[in-house]
């Protein structure tokens, strides 16, 4: 008969830990109440896997399912059973040290409540290796069913489970669960909290406490152009003042070729294209010193870099001086914090937007590392790939997240995060 003890279920879950490492919580406090809550993880550690938990007699009850739950009732999704969590785990979003059990990042992917479909105890029935249970989530919903298999365990020793959805009203065939990647908890992607987690969960204080703010809180959400903003756009002549999110801004020479082509793209249309991408675009933006490469006659020409803010920039954007500058060395820097701002800086042909690799205000402390891979003489970009498939193995290694930045000319560069 399975253990009903929280604290004795938990058992091997923290022989697993080192707590003064990881930020994980030990589930040494008490349990609250209730037992109907669901939520589902997803989370990058050695591999890509899901994890399901329900909660249950005080604990979450846990699988590992590598390519994650679906509505398609015609999938068969391998659940590998793993140790039960302490319930406290249950909104846990954030970065696992490198070297802990399970070391990798995880998003709050799905939540909401669940119920058993049967009568029987869950417990009972997990012991006997057929759980039917209905989800009500945010993207989950409907009758699942988890039955472990008759192959027993893995190599690891855990057994494996079979997780199917039913046919029935919440059923959506070919509904894949990588379409869907965004935390139900903050909007964010698993790649946003591995650069940025918001908090670190503290296993030496008391649940109430443990949950401490870091400096790299997640990024603001940012809304685009309002149609009529857009239309507003488009109506004017070769320039004037066009007013979007409350901020005024003065474009000129609209209608100006900015890339040659058939047909070609004017300086209208890259104002109102950064203006719509804008929202993608400033979480990597917003609080980063700001150098330009700048191409106001079109990329036709040669462009330069520019770094200091013009006297005529708009009052509302925002500005960093940096009070180490040298005689000659640039003083004042933008820093893009709003889709006003991006549009802006279209408008002042600034074409390529190179962000610092530090944040403020600790501008001493990088939190990127960008690896240039270019091609060379007697090279092409199949040698290209194979260098940046050996980066990314080795920052694998150091616990760093690693991905391709192919926004340059020729190569890829790789871009490393150290949160």
């Amino acid at each position: 008969m399975a253990a009903t003890d929280p604290q004795e279920r938990l058992a091997t879950y923290r022989a697993k830990r080192d707590f003064s490492v990881t930020a994980e919580p030990s589930g040494a406090g008490a349990a609250p109440s209730g037992s109907d809550r669901f939520v589902v993880q997803r989370h990058r550690a050695r591999r890509l896997h899901y994890d399901l938990r329900l909660e249950i007699a005080g604990v979450l009850v846990s699988w590992a399912v590598p390519k994650g739950p679906t509505l398609d009732p015609k999938a068969r999704q391998l659940a590998v059973h793993v140790e039960d969590h302490p319930v406290e785990y249950f909104d846990f979003e954030g970065v696992i040290p490198k070297g802990e059990y399970g070391g990798g990042d995880v998003v709050v992917w799905d939540w909401g409540t669940w119920s058993p479909a049967k009568e029987e105890d869950p417990l009972r029935s997990i012991e006997k290796g057929d759980l039917h249970f209905d989800l009500r989530g945010e993207k989950l919903a409907g009758r699942f069913v988890l039955v472990r298999r008759d192959s027993g365990t893995d190599t690891s020793g855990k057994e494996q489970w079979l997780l199917l959805h039913k046919n029935d009203d919440a059923a959506v065939p070919g509904w894949d669960p990588e379409d869907h990647p965004r935390s139900v908890k903050s909007g964010l992607t698993n790649d946003q909290v591995a650069s940025a987690p918001s908090a670190q969960w503290r296993s030496d204080l008391p649940a109430a406490e443990a949950s401490q703010a870091l400096g790299g809180a997640p990024p603001p959400v940012w809304e685009g152009p309002t149609d009529e903003e857009l239309q507003a756009l488009d109506k004017l002549g070769k320039g004037g003042l066009w007013t979007m999110q409350g901020r005024e801004l003065k474009l000129t020479n609209l209608d100006k070729v900015l890339f040659p082509g058939q047909p070609p793209v004017t300086k209208r249309e890259v104002v109102r294209y950064y203006a719509v991408i804008a929202r993608w675009m400033l979480p990597y933006l917003y609080d980063r010193p700001l150098n330009l490469n700048r191409f106001p006659d079109g990329v036709a020409k040669p462009g330069f870099w520019h770094k200091e803010v013009p006297s005529h920039a708009p009052d509302w954007l925002q500005q960093w001086h940096n009070p180490e500058a040298d005689p000659g060395e640039t003083r004042c820097y933008a820093v893009v914090d709003s889709v006003p701002a991006v549009a802006w800086m279209a408008n002042f042909g600034g074409l390529e937007l190179h962000a610092w690799t530090s944040r403020l205000p600790d501008v001493h402390q990088p939190t990127w590392a960008l690896i240039d891979i270019d091609p060379g003489t007697t090279t092409g970009f199949d040698d290209i790939l194979v260098l940046a498939r050996l980066y990314r193995t080795a920052l694998e290694h150091l616990g760093v997240v690693g991905m391709p930045k192919v926004t340059g000319k020729r190569g890829v560069h790789d871009l490393d995060s150290d949160r």
